[in-house]
């Protein structure tokens, strides 16, 4: 007897099993093979969740707001790849890109106080104050790396040896009057050497 004839079965045998829906067929054998019944709800309530849970995650993981006095350095996949800017900034989401966020206009400060030897063989208290902004976000985060045993903050310890390197040569090379009378003139020469000493390391550190 024909399916469509009275006192047939009624069912298209050309008709997909289950619902008719192949989304609902999927999602209804894919809840079989986890062992999820359906006695709590329709077939897809449970993966309607998961899907928008995961699709906040990803707008939220996709946008990274910048402030003003900061610089984000972006990671894909561990290499290099751009410096984002103040403001709101788009950024593939975790674990493709990473960012690491630098304050790039705060005045950081080191101190010292060395005893040098003049050219005239005297000995002297030399106390010098070096301040410094990060210049270029990637070379300091990645271009060089402090002994983190020396303490402070990521570039302290390198800005503190560079000057006392810079402030012994430039006393070392003039005399005990020198050293207490013209210690301006002293200052630039040392602030000079100390800037090329931070670029020959590739620091990104500017000397304010």
């Amino acid at each position: 007897m024909a399916w469509n004839q009275p006192g047939g079965s009624g069912k298209d045998p050309w008709k997909p099993k289950g619902q008719g829906n192949p989304v609902d067929d999927f999602l209804a054998r894919l809840k079989s093979q986890l062992g999820m019944g359906s006695s709590g709800g329709g077939r897809s309530d449970w993966i309607k969740p998961v899907l928008a849970v995961l699709a906040l995650l990803v707008a939220f993981n996709s946008f990274k707001l910048i402030d003003e006095r900061e610089r984000g350095v972006v990671l894909r996949f561990g290499q290099f790849d751009r410096i984002m800017t103040p403001g709101a900034n788009f950024k593939l989401p975790w674990p493709i890109e990473t960012v690491t966020v630098v304050n790039a206009t705060q005045v950081q400060t080191v101190e010292e106080t060395v005893n040098v030897l003049t050219k005239d063989e005297n000995i002297v208290d030399i106390k010098f104050n070096a301040q410094y902004t990060i210049s270029d976000p990637r070379l300091f985060l990645f271009g060089f790396r402090d002994e983190i045993a020396a303490g402070g903050p990521q570039g302290s310890a390198t800005v503190r040896q560079a000057a006392e390197s810079a402030v012994r040569e430039v006393v070392g090379n003039n005399a005990m009057d020198a050293a207490l009378f013209e210690r301006g003139q002293l200052s630039i020469v040392a602030k000079d050497h100390l800037q090329k000493s931070l670029d020959m390391y590739r620091t990104g550190i500017k000397v304010t």
